[in-house]
């Protein structure tokens, strides 16, 4: 979408709404492009990235139980033998 800079000034509000949402929109100065308005690059809406496909739900909640292992020796031992090799 484009938006005169004018409009811009006048519906600032909405337009950031706009493109926290996700939508990209650029800004022109009579009629040129001058700039790109969009969300901040990392941050993603999950629900709104599952509706559109792109992202699968997980289909279990929560993480598996992690066994856990005693140690044979202490680990500072290993290290002093891996570093003698």
């Amino acid at each position: 979408m484009d938006v005169a800079v004018r409009d811009l000034k006048a519906k600032l509000s909405a337009y950031l709404r706009r493109a926290a949402a996700g939508e990209r929109i650029t800004v022109t100065d009579r009629g040129r492009p001058v700039a790109v308005l969009g969300p901040v690059i990392g941050r993603v809406d999950l629900e709104a990235a599952a509706e559109a496909g792109w992202l699968t739900p997980a289909r279990k909640k929560g993480f598996a139980q992690v066994r856990r292992h005693s140690a044979v020796r202490p680990t500072a031992e290993a290290l002093d033998e891996d570093r003698a090799e």
